[in-house]
């Protein structure tokens, strides 16, 4: 009952006209993200430990999806230079934005990061769960996996960290 009542509550339309910084390359509105597939971004804020924590464990998962017909993306709550630093090899790796001025965070209203947000071709946000609580994300990712008729990561694996609250985002 408790994840039906979390998914209905975060069922909200953002503004589709958010723009979505990439790291490297053009940007683009949410809209022009979402119009052929499904959007997964982890959120992280390079400036916190909790972060960190969650890299390696969001990079399995953003790369299960890699060949699904959805995007996977990192979503960086800092600038160009200390999303590849923070990020590393991943960032070349895995779709990264950046978002250094916040305003896709309170765009979102999003309060804490790590963070998981799954938008659909509307754009609507159909998943979201801050902080890292296992069952959320795996939950989240599932119903992606169903969505695309995927297979499902396995959350949480033996190398992932304990859950945590996360980090409150400084809007």
């Amino acid at each position: 009952m408790a994840l039906c009542a979390s998914l209905i509550s975060v069922t909200i339309s953002p503004d589709a006209s958010i723009p979505l910084n990439r790291l490297e390359g053009p940007s683009r509105s949410l809209r022009e993200w979402v119009t052929t597939f499904h959007l997964l971004l982890v959120v992280v804020d390079p400036y916190t430990h909790e972060s960190s924590w969650i890299v390696e464990t969001a990079g399995r998962i953003l790369r299960s999806f890699k060949e699904a017909d959805c995007r996977g993306a990192w979503m960086v709550l800092g600038n160009e230079e200390h999303s590849k630093e923070f990020l590393g090899p991943w960032a070349s790796e895995i779709l990264t934005f950046v978002d250094p001025d916040l305003s896709f965070a309170r765009a979102l209203q999003l309060e804490k990061t790590p963070a998981l947000l799954h938008f659909d071709q509307s754009p609507k946000l159909v998943g979201s769960a801050e902080g890292w609580n296992p069952t959320e994300w795996k939950d989240i990712a599932s119903n992606l996996a169903d969505a695309m008729s995927w297979s499902k990561p396995i959350i949480p694996n033996s190398e992932d960290p304990s859950p945590y609250e996360g980090v409150s985002v400084s809007l």
